[in-house]
């Protein structure tokens, strides 16, 4: 069994992007039907883009800079051209649709229900985008590009762990942990084609049920499209359920009644190494707004101030880290404020940060990490 594995040949990788983007159909008061919600996913082979950008900002914006053509904004005979371009270096196309409204219910939190909203428009559809991948592809390893359409939402760096862990879950869900890696992102549309494309296709769709509203057959996309109509019934759906307690558990400080609940969900169902997250040096920000400080220690209230900070964040890495800090790592640095001692105290909190350096963490680590380099960030422009 473990020769087998050994001499087992390595698996090619198939790489894609998938480009995201959203649209809503508003109806008339006096109209007799349910304003929706639609999601846009193109699936195009990364090793194609380059040629389709090319010709899709040649026939579209002819080679000028211009503003950002969007399908709402454009012609039919626009819209349609715009998909024509994308026809042949595409792979799959899915449309996810549903109500904008969701029944009220007093005991669901609007705030977590919005960001709920966003997991299952956005993230949960791509688990039938890799489904159909692997049935198209059934002995290669998967790389997928995920794009989408930046909002005020799902640019939160919540948002961000929230779409990661989803991500992740669904892969392990399929039995794909070892063979489907991911990299996900939020970026202006106005920066990037794939997105625009994307805006097209979901514009066109709801500019095509309108029409069909209307007994007008017209026809905008020129490729097949797969629909996923989501009627949000919450409580019907587990995953739902799933997701507003990861959701509720981050977003609100858990009481331990609420750890104790959510432990075995956050461990057994929604841990995954299948994220590559990005490896950044989390810490060149601060590092370099110490030695900037040092500059400052003659003042005694600000000494005051920033030691205070210094401790705090300290306390704070030292339980993100846990055991996984070096030895040498200074738990307890000097409350003392005097020149000298907060020198030393800078000093030692630039020390611990180089020690800390190349530890890795988890998805759910860095998370709170990056919320608690974020506070300290703020409270150090403040002083500086």
């Amino acid at each position: 069994m473990i020769l087998n594995k050994i001499f087992q040949p390595r698996r090619h990788i198939k790489e894609f992007h998938i480009f995201i983007d959203e649209s809503i159909s508003f109806q008339s008061q006096s109209a007799n039907t349910t304003e929706k919600f639609y999601t846009g996913f193109l699936v195009i082979p990364t090793f194609q883009l380059k040629e389709l950008y090319n010709r899709y900002f040649q026939k579209i914006y002819h080679s000028r800079y211009k503003k950002e053509k969007k399908s709402v904004n454009v012609s039919d005979t626009m819209n349609r051209l715009a998909l024509d371009i994308v026809k042949p270096f595409l792979t799959n196309a899915y449309i996810y649709q549903r109500p904008t409204y969701h029944k009220n219910d007093t005991t669901l939190d609007n705030t977590i229900m919005q960001q709920v909203l966003m997991l299952q428009s956005y993230i949960y559809p791509i688990k039938r985008i890799i489904a159909d991948l692997r049935q198209q592809n059934p002995v290669v390893n998967l790389k997928l590009n995920i794009y989408l359409d930046q909002t005020n939402l799902n640019s939160q760096l919540e948002s961000e762990y929230f779409s990661c862990k989803l991500l992740s879950q669904i892969i392990k869900n399929l039995g794909e942990e070892n063979n489907v890696i991911f990299t996900y992102q939020t970026c202006d549309s106005k920066q990037e084609l794939g997105i625009q494309m994307a805006d097209m296709l979901v514009g066109a769709y709801r500019k095509q049920e309108k029409y069909a509203a209307n007994d007008d057959n017209t026809t905008l996309i020129p490729f097949n499209v797969t629909s996923m109509i989501d009627t949000l019934n919450f409580q019907n759906q587990g995953t739902f359920l799933k997701l507003y307690g990861l959701v509720s558990l981050t977003m609100k400080g858990p009481t331990k009644k609420d750890l104790t609940t959510f432990k075995k969900f956050l461990k057994n169902e929604l841990d995954s190494d299948s994220y590559q997250y990005p490896k950044r040096n989390n810490f060149n920000t601060i590092r370099a707004k110490l030695t900037k400080a040092k500059n400052k220690t003659y003042q005694e209230e600000f000494n005051r101030k920033l030691v205070g900070i210094l401790v705090s964040l300290n306390k704070s890495l030292t339980k993100i880290y846990g055991n996984k800090l070096p030895k040498a790592y200074i738990k307890n640095l000097s409350q003392k404020y005097n020149r000298n001692n907060c020198n030393r105290t800078i000093a030692n909190m630039q020390r611990n940060i180089n020690k800390l350096q190349k530890i890795q963490l988890s998805i759910f680590k860095i998370f709170k990490l990056k919320l608690s380099l974020r506070r300290f960030n703020k409270q150090l422009d403040k002083l500086l």
